[in-house]
């Protein structure tokens, strides 16, 4: 997966749309970190997500991805299931999470990862974060380098 300008530029504006904070993973680490800054409990995770390993829970969500990647499109998690996102992560800043895979030639090569504090953000936002997914794996393909 590559990080491209127009990749970035496209997330900023997503995130701002989205009222939430966007992560994007490769199979091992955060990559990439937009965060709502309206939000200070968001705000202030930032620096505790870029280029931090993910938690052996995400580790775990892209193994189910990748023995069934045509099957698994999304996974939304609300406050009795929050997933940690990275190793020691501390669960109580968000109550909703949207986590979608990144595949690119029929493997998954990282997730796209939707947080935000408010409870209701779920329902209303799922096409949005679908969306999103779709124009992250063709921003981040070797087409756009």
């Amino acid at each position: 997966m590559y990080i491209t300008k127009i990749l970035t530029d496209f997330l900023t504006l997503s995130q701002s749309l989205s009222n939430s904070t966007i992560l994007l993973t490769d199979t091992e680490k955060v990559i990439l970190c937009l965060f709502d800054k309206e939000n200070n409990k968001m705000q202030k995770k930032n620096n505790d997500y870029l280029n931090k390993t993910i938690s052996d829970s995400l580790k775990k969500i892209l193994d189910l991805y990748n023995s069934d990647i045509n099957t698994v499109d999304y996974m939304n998690t609300t406050m009795d299931s929050i997933v940690p996102l990275v190793v020691n992560d501390d669960v109580s800043n968000y109550r909703s999470q949207i986590i979608l895979p990144i595949t690119h030639d029929c493997s998954v090569e990282g997730l796209l990862i939707f947080i935000t504090d408010d409870r209701e953000y779920l329902p209303s936002n799922l096409k949005f974060a679908k969306t999103t997914k779709h124009f992250v794996e063709l921003f981040s393909s070797k087409r756009y380098l």
